[in-house]
């Protein structure tokens, strides 16, 4: 007679699929919600855009009471100078008597990977400033990636993106620049185009 509690052979391969079949089926949602969450908490910087064509743009005018034109001028060519590191790439055009500047640079955009800064893009764009009595306006706009055909900023906007990460990452380096750019531009346009020494009276 047979033991009440005798049980028949394990089959062990079979028991070791469905216990890794069941762990698969636990795990996968969590899995896919850790996925989801991470994604859901990417978002891309807050960029101003065009009320003309939504395309990202920077502009803004500034108000130096008592500062004519051409000091504005002079003084803008001296923050460029300081500010690239190299001024004449930099340099479009420029007309003192018009009262304009265009530059047309790029700068790299950076991300991390396995622990080491690597270059995710290189990026372009069009800085125009405008100088009358008193005032000056800066534009930074045509902000596009450095490819084989233009490809604008914009499309980095993308949520459905496979590289969304990589994509905000380089959004958030441009805005991160362009707000450097211009606070150091507002912070040379204050300055005299030439100083004077604390010996001259």
């Amino acid at each position: 007679m047979k033991d009440f509690y005798e049980f028949p052979p394990l089959n062990l391969k079979a028991f070791m699929k469905k216990t890794l079949w069941l762990s698969a089926m636990i795990l996968m949602p969590a899995f896919l919600f850790a996925q989801k969450s991470q994604k859901d908490q990417l978002a891309p910087p807050d960029m101003p855009r065009s009320e003309e064509n939504n395309q990202v743009y920077y502009m803004e005018v500034i108000t130096l009471d008592g500062v004519d034109k051409m000091e504005l001028f002079r003084r803008a060519n001296n923050w460029y100078h300081k500010f690239y590191k190299n001024p004449t790439g930099a340099l479009e055009s420029a007309d003192s008597t018009d009262g304009s500047m265009v530059f047309k640079p790029a700068f790299p955009a950076y991300r991390m990977k396995d622990g080491v800064k690597v270059q995710a893009a290189v990026v372009k764009y069009t800085l125009t400033l405008g100088f009358k009595d008193g005032k000056y306006r800066y534009e930074i706009k045509n902000i596009n990636l450095q490819a084989a055909s233009y490809y604008p900023i914009e499309k980095l906007f993308n949520a459905s993106d496979p590289n969304i990460a990589d994509n905000y990452n380089t959004l958030n380096e441009a805005h991160k620049y362009f707000t450097a750019l211009i606070d150091d531009l507002n912070a040379g346009m204050r300055e005299p185009s030439n100083k004077k020494k604390k010996d001259d009276w």
